[in-house]
């Protein structure tokens, strides 16, 4: 029996220890605010992905960008670049631009960079802007 307990707790241990990982630490830590309300804002932040391949994250990065309700402009797979947008509520026609590029960051790392820019009188909250972020990043795992 404790044969038994010690072979499945070192099989679970290391299925554990080899799952991608992603810290949302990182995603806040490297988040970045500029401008105001009246000139718009620019948003950034990126963070690595561990143990995953930068085209699988694309690909889960795609699809999460998609169902979250962004209108994809461009994307290219093979410079890990998407391009989205979304029509501004009350804007006038205005649009808020997302950019997301996905890519290797080392042997098994994967490094994703997010850009958001609001025009002026358009407003979002940097707590809001980052909950999106870091799920898009998150995304990748």
């Amino acid at each position: 029996m404790k044969k038994t307990f010690l072979y499945c707790s070192f099989i679970l241990a290391a299925s554990v220890y080899s799952l991608p990982s992603f810290s949302s630490e990182q995603c806040q830590e490297n988040f970045t605010s500029t401008g105001s309300l009246f000139k718009g804002k620019t948003f950034k932040t990126w963070a690595e992905v561990d143990g995953v391949d930068s085209a699988e994250a694309y690909k889960k990065i795609y699809l999460h960008v998609m169902q979250d309700g962004w209108k994809i402009n461009s994307s290219d797979k093979d410079l890990g670049v998407i391009s989205a947008g979304t029509e501004v509520s009350y804007g006038g026609g205005k649009s808020a631009p997302f950019s997301i590029t996905v890519e290797r960051a080392g042997e098994s790392k994967t490094k994703v960079s997010l850009t958001f820019v609001t025009s002026g009188g358009v407003a979002a909250s940097d707590k809001d802007v980052i909950k999106s972020f870091c799920g898009t990043i998150a995304s990748a795992n």
